[in-house]
């Protein structure tokens, strides 16, 4: 009896840890929780861009953020030490050119192009582009060599090597700010719910 309680408590226990577990991905697919008030981060998907194009609103004007710490990283080789912008590293003998892109640093877009866009983090001409290509609802790096979790970008008329914090540059998100007051009509009746007699 004591051995069929005890496998009882263990599969209801496993069964909450799945249920938590499952809830947990599900909140962090749709973008933390980031500002107190009337805020929130939600990840830019192909879905909601559609959604604004049919809404008429310009994606120009949508304010972008990067959901994790990008880095991008080149080696210089035999170029002298002058970069204009970002940091010179000196790594296993070799200058490395390193630009970081904070987790949650703004961005803008500066073009479109079917389901790719190109945004900006820094000054204007200097842009990633991000694509949701295919069957894929998520904006991605767009790049080539695609290795170990980084990926080889054009930035600024070089090629960079991004990593990413998250240990994967695909797994970068754009995310976007959600007004809560945009969610909820303020006219709309609010139910006060119904209780057996």
């Amino acid at each position: 009896m004591k051995k069929i309680a005890l496998l009882s408590l263990a599969s209801v226990s496993l069964v909450i840890s799945l249920f938590c577990s499952s809830c947990h991905r599900q909140a962090f697919a749709t973008g933390p929780e980031v500002d107190k008030g009337d805020t929130t981060w939600i990840v830019f998907t192909k879905s909601l861009k559609h959604r604004l194009e049919h809404d008429n609103i310009d994606i120009n004007k949508v304010q972008f953020y990067i959901d994790h710490r990008l880095t991008l990283r080149r080696t210089m080789g035999s170029e002298k030490g002058k970069v204009e912008s970002g940091v010179i590293v000196f790594d296993n003998g070799q200058y490395i050119n390193e630009l970081v892109i904070p987790a949650f640093t703004p961005g803008v877009c500066e073009r479109t192009s079917g389901d790719a866009i190109k945004i900006s983090f820094d000054v204007p001409g200097k842009t990633l582009e991000f694509a949701a290509l295919y069957n894929n609802n998520n904006f991605v790096l767009v790049g080539n060599n695609w290795h170990n979790g980084t990926v080889d970008v054009e930035y600024d008329n070089q090629t960079y090597q991004v990593t990413c914090d998250c240990g994967n540059a695909a797994e970068a998100r754009l995310v976007v700010r959600r007004n809560q007051v945009y969610q909820k009509d303020n006219n709309a009746k609010v139910m006060a719910g119904r209780k057996v007699n």
